[in-house]
This record gives structure tokens, C-alpha cells and sequence, in this order.
């Protein structure tokens, strides 16, 4: 049953939660190989964050390269492409491209720029 504007009598979008978006987001991206994510992409990764000194450009917080070195104040290195993959795909493995990003970070920006930031 849909839910109607009082005023004008007609049906209202259904409301839908931001985790509910953030699946469907997620059910329609593919795997990280599909998308561009494989051994080439790992080796140009690791050679960028040691090749930056292992710290995140946004706010200089140390990282580590694999999750099993990580801890509450060292997090993983993510790195990060200024202009997606989806956009410029000719971009993916261009150094120029890349950021080095701390999880924090990165989640803040991807929040952002695929809508699911606050306020």
C-alpha cells in the first residue's frame, strides 16, 4: 500500500535507508577483479604507498600495506584513484591518478562522491 501526500493526494517515493542503498550499491558494482582490481593493480599499489612513505596524503596518518600488520592507530593503505576507474578507465594503473589514503579517509571520500555522505 503506498503512503499519500495529504496535500496533493498522490503516491510517495518509499523510503529506503542508507544501508539498503549502500546494498543495492553494492549488488550491482561486481568483484573486485571485474572491476579492474587485479595483480597489476596490487603490485603498482604496494610500490605507490612505499614510493609516498607509507602516510595519507589527506592527513598524513601512518599506514601499513596489508591488514595483518595493522593496528588501532596504523590502518591499512588504501589506495585511491582521483578519477574513478568508471570514468576514466585509461586511467587505472597511471601513478598520477592515485592517492594514498588511510581507511578513514578514503570511506569519507567514497561516501562523498557516491552520495552517501551526511549532511
Amino acid at each position: 500500500m503506498a503512503i499519500l501526500d495529504t496535500r496533493t493526494g498522490k503516491a510517495l517515493a518509499p523510503v529506503v535507508s542508507e544501508q539498503d542503498r549502500k546494498r543495492r550499491h553494492d549488488e550491482t558494482r561486481g568483484s573486485a577483479r571485474q572491476r579492474g582490481y587485479d595483480r597489476d593493480w596490487e603490485k603498482l599499489r604496494d610500490a605507490v604507498v612505499i614510493e609516498r612513505g607509507c602516510r595519507c596524503e589527506a592527513c598524513g596518518t601512518i599506514v601499513v600495506l596489508r591488514k595483518r600488520e595493522a593496528t588501532a592507530t596504523t590502518p591499512v593503505a588504501e589506495v585511491d584513484h582521483v578519477e574513478s576507474i568508471i570514468d576514466r578507465p585509461d586511467l587505472r594503473l597511471e601513478r598520477s591518478n592515485l592517492r594514498v589514503l588511510c581507511k578513514p579517509c578514503h570511506s569519507g571520500r567514497t561516501a562523498r562522491d557516491q552520495g552517501f555522505a551526511r549532511g
